[in-house]
């Protein structure tokens, strides 16, 4: 009677697709949440490398040095705002304007993601630093 029990439990297959719903759903909900996250930390590496262009290239307009590094700076900030609303959190953007000489104009924007709603999120994901860097060169008219 119990060998027929146990025989008969085997061969049953409903609730079949709940069993197989409730193995797979965290694998794909991770999946899916993994996708989100990356493409937010992704994009606000590149909000943060458009900003260094920029800023760069706001820089080569301007006749003197303090001029230069002040048109870098504004242009990289306005840009980094426009990206905000993705990067999140409040943490101010950290932007490094240098001549190394008379002809090379070097500008760096930083911004640490850690304030960022997504980075609470992930902590079940190996993510990069949470400070996204960018660092641009641009020669100053020459060759």
């Amino acid at each position: 009677m119990a060998r027929r029990r146990i025989h008969d439990l085997l061969r049953c297959s409903s609730g079949m697709a709940a069993l197989e719903f409730a193995v797979l759903a965290p694998v794909l909900l991770l999946l899916v949440f993994s996708t989100i996250i990356y493409s937010i930390y992704f994009t606000s590496l590149i909000g943060v490398r458009q900003a260094a262009s920029e800023g760069a290239r706001a820089g080569l307009a301007a006749l003197s040095a303090s001029e230069r590094n002040q048109l870098a700076e504004e242009r990289a900030r306005e840009v980094v705002e426009n990206f905000r609303s993705i990067m999140g959190g409040d943490n101010e953007v950290a932007i490094v304007t240098q001549s190394q000489s008379s002809d090379v104009f070097e500008i760096t924007v930083s911004y640490d993601m850690s304030a960022s709603p997504i980075m609470a999120y992930a902590r079940f994901l190996p993510l990069p630093s949470s400070t996204v860097e960018a660092t641009v060169k641009v020669t100053n008219g020459s060759y």
